[in-house]
């Protein structure tokens, strides 16, 4: 599915087996991040935290910390993407999936780079879809 909103092309497996080092540490924290969730999920319930927890200062700003990077992200996806459907689904996949819908939307600009472009391009230029 997030491939199917990166693009309207058929995808082959060879797309997300990257040999350009820039690519390789966002697919692994991606993917690192994934294996933490669900290690993490089975040895914890997130859903009830103790009020120790809850009260902790350091986890109060760490939820606004959170929550101001989703929007700084966010507001360049938005100018990014020129699709408003496809900025809100990755939006609200941030705001899901944290580093690990993140991660993977930064390996997927950085798959579609062309030959010839550059990181600079990723950053400012919008992403045209066909």
């Amino acid at each position: 599915m997030l491939l199917a909103l990166h693009s309207n092309k058929l995808v082959n497996n060879a797309y997300l087996l990257p040999t350009d080092p820039k690519k390789q540490p966002f697919l692994g924290m991606s993917l690192f991040m994934i294996y933490l969730v669900i290690r993490t999920s089975m040895q914890s319930d997130m859903f009830h935290l103790s009020p120790a927890v809850l009260n902790e200062p350091w986890f109060k700003t760490t939820l606004v910390d959170f929550y101001f990077n989703i929007t700084i992200i966010s507001a360049w996806v938005v100018y990014k993407e020129n699709n408003l459907l496809r900025s809100v689904w990755w939006i609200v996949s941030f705001i899901l999936l944290g580093s690990i819908a993140t991660a993977f939307y930064i390996f997927l600009q950085l798959n579609g780079l062309r030959k010839g472009k550059t990181i600079e391009n990723i950053l400012s230029q919008r992403t045209a879809y066909s």
